[in-house]
């Protein structure tokens, strides 16, 4: 993980360092990725501007089902804890943008997602540029603050 931030080279580094472990642990990348957008520790985004209207999303992309979770290994159980957290990050009025690529719980990922066309289900990899391209401009107003 790392904070929000300008420097793409960073970013497409961090991407470039990530490494395939065998299980999916969903819960947890949700979770980062929803600290990443709140005030304080861990990772301590910029201040915000109150008199701007922020706009705070997730993309949340998997390739596969949600198999790792570090408090039970029941499948239900794990989606459970998944849908909750998906559930809380909504209601905490963040928008969720899923990405499923090949394989995975597909109606898990729908629900996590804030609306019907914010779940996306890929068959390949090389669909990953087309949904990208049409979540940037779903986001067409996003601004990453200073």
């Amino acid at each position: 993980m790392m904070p929000l931030s300008y420097d793409w080279t960073a970013l497409k580094n961090k991407i470039d360092a990530m490494q395939s472990n065998g299980n999916t642990n969903v819960t947890i990348g949700l979770s980062l990725a929803w600290q990443s957008l709140t005030t304080g520790a861990p990772f301590s985004p910029p201040a915000e501007d109150a008199n701007y209207k922020y706009q705070k999303v997730i993309v949340l992309l998997t390739d596969g089902d949600n198999t790792q979770n570090r408090f039970t290994s029941t499948q239900a159980d794990i989606d459970a804890r998944t849908k909750k957290a998906c559930d809380n990050a909504k209601a905490a009025g963040v928008t969720i943008y899923t990405v499923l690529v090949m394989q995975g719980s597909q109606s898990l990922l729908q629900n996590c997602a804030s609306d019907a066309n914010k779940f996306f289900y890929l068959q390949s990899a090389s669909e990953l540029v087309t949904a990208f391209n049409q979540i940037g401009t779903d986001l067409t107003n996003l601004r990453v603050s200073r």
